[in-house]
Order: C-alpha cells, then sequence, then structure tokens
C-alpha cells in the first residue's frame, strides 16, 4: 500500500550521530539529556553556574542557571538553541571562567534551581525575565526544594545589614 507524504514525514528521524532523536514538537524536557554541569567550587563561593544541555533535532539546546545561596536565589539564565558541538563547547568554556565545570546531577540542579526560585519569591527579589523560559529544559523536582542551602544561619538574606549583624555577633 502506498505511503502519503504526511505519513512519510511522521517516521523517526535520527539525529547526526545515528540515534532517534525526539520529534521538533516534543517538549524540550522531553529531548535527551546530553550534559548537566556545575562550577566546581558553588558550595565555597556561594554562587553556582549550572548548565543544563539537550539533544534537540536542530543541534543542542543549553540552559545557564546563576543561582546565589546567600542572597537573590535564582539570579539569572539564558538559553542557546541550535547550537552545534563545538558552539555548545565554547559556551562551556565562557560559561566555566576560571572556574571548572564539574557533571551536576540533575536531582542536584533541580533542587538548587527551583529552590532558588522559591527563595527569591519568598523574599520579594526579581525572578529573571528570561527564567520561565528556560525552566521549560528542567522538569520540576518531585519534592519541595530545601531552602537550608540558601541565606546565612537564620535562613535570611545576604544583605549589607544581615553581614554587619552577622558580624557583630562573632
Amino acid at each position: 500500500m502506498p505511503v502519503s507524504r504526511s505519513e512519510r514525514h511522521r517516521k523517526s528521524k535520527k539525529g547526526t550521530d545515528g540515534h532517534p532523536s525526539a520529534p521538533a514538537s516534543a517538549p524540550v524536557q522531553k529531548q535527551p539529556l546530553e550534559r548537566c554541569v556545575i562550577n566546581r567550587n558553588w558550595r565555597d563561593a556561594h554562587m553556582a553556574s549550572i548548565v543544563i544541555v539537550r539533544k534537540t533535532t536542530g543541534g543542542f539546546t543549553a540552559v545557564w542557571f546563576q543561582v546565589d545561596t546567600w542572597g537573590l536565589g535564582l539570579k539569572d539564565a539564558f538559553m542557546r538553541n541550535g547550537l552545534s558541538w563545538i558552539a555548545l563547547d565554547q559556551l562551556l568554556t565562557f560559561t566555566a571562567g576560571a572556574d571548572e565545570l564539574i557533571d551536576c546531577p540533575l536531582p542536584l540542579a533541580q533542587e538548587l534551581v527551583y529552590g532558588g526560585l522559591a527563595w527569591a519569591r519568598q523574599h520579594g527579589f526579581r525572578i529573571p525575565a528570561a527564567a520561565m523560559r528556560c525552566l521549560e529544559i528542567l522538569p520540576e523536582p518531585a519534592v519541595e526544594p530545601d531552602l537550608s542551602r540558601f541565606g546565612i544561619e537564620d535562613e535570611t538574606p545576604v544583605s549589607l545589614a544581615a553581614i554587619k549583624k552577622w558580624f557583630s555577633r562573632r
């Protein structure tokens, strides 16, 4: 039986690596996870740079989140679509800066990003405009994020007044 043109196009397409890729209409969260990395010193610096990369039909989609665990929570985010291997490598090199990027378990990335979002909302900080679009690549965690990673000892955001108060207790 002859196959119509529309049915021919519905057949699963293979990516450049020969593996089947999700259709372009699939939500970005359903695309295969290629990498999830974080800066090595995020705990000491209290600033996490998280990059999540998914394989799409048009190359790679990369999302970068900057999470301030002492003050603002989710501080910044941006997304790049249709990246080649070379462009992806350049993006990761640029993102790393002077620090080294290491593999990050997806649950840790979810906890930091969604926890940073909850922290920012809780304390009335501005949510980055691109954040909601960028969250399309990262599914919500199964449980509420643990906010104990954020703020200082009494779970308040770091501000100049909080720093003075903290140092006065020492």
